[in-house]
């Protein structure tokens, strides 16, 4: 296991930075026979991925360097950090929808079949060196981007902008990526959002 951790600034309009920590988990196990033959195990590739989320725009995720990663053996995982409160790590664990990720040309990793509510073939074979992925802001609806922190008690709507909640006060709501009470105006500009990536295979 390899964990690389990078801080960026992140923001979204000038003085606005966030204060989120996002943990995002990218395995690629890779393994098999050669030719059926010979038992062999492949080595797991060896990525440095950076990640940010911005309540703005939403989830970008960016292969800085190293090997490409088949995206049918990558699974992306995002949780609440100890900003948040402690020990919410385990509740707060989702793993995002591959066909709510999008290349820079706006097309998606996966195809997702409601009919089998499950993933039904790639449009990106691989997550190539230089590449990024976007979840969009109007994708990041915590009904199902965090939906183990999502709150029944209220209604989620986007006004273009930003997320908000017609229950402002609910506790689960506070744990939400998308709130905006989790940004802070700040002229200094000081201030940065941690990405923790772990690789493992």
């Amino acid at each position: 296991m390899k964990q690389y951790i990078n801080e960026h600034a992140v923001s979204p309009v000038v003085g606005v930075m966030l204060m989120l920590v996002v943990t995002i988990i990218i395995a690629a196990v890779v393994s098999g026979f050669a030719g059926g033959m010979m038992k062999g195990q492949t080595k797991a590739p060896q990525a440095t991925i950076q990640g940010a989320f911005s309540v703005t725009s939403g989830l970008q995720i960016t292969h800085a360097g190293g090997d490409a990663i088949p995206t049918s053996s990558m699974v992306i995982t995002v949780k609440n950090g100890p900003t948040f409160g402690p020990n919410l790590e385990a509740m707060s664990t989702n793993t995002l929808n591959l066909a709510n990720l999008t290349n820079s040309a706006g097309t998606p990793v996966a195809f997702f079949n409601p009919t089998t509510n499950s993933t039904d073939g790639y449009n990106i074979t691989s997550f190539n060196p230089g590449d990024t992925l976007y979840t969009n802001i109007t994708n990041c609806n915590p009904t199902f981007f965090q939906p183990t922190v999502a709150s029944s008690h209220g209604d989620y709507n986007y006004d273009g902008t930003h997320w908000t909640f017609s229950e402002p006060d609910d506790a689960f709501w506070a744990l939400n990526f998308v709130n905006p009470k989790n940004v802070n105006d700040k002229t200094s500009g000081a201030l940065i959002s941690r990405a923790v990536v772990t690789i493992t295979g």
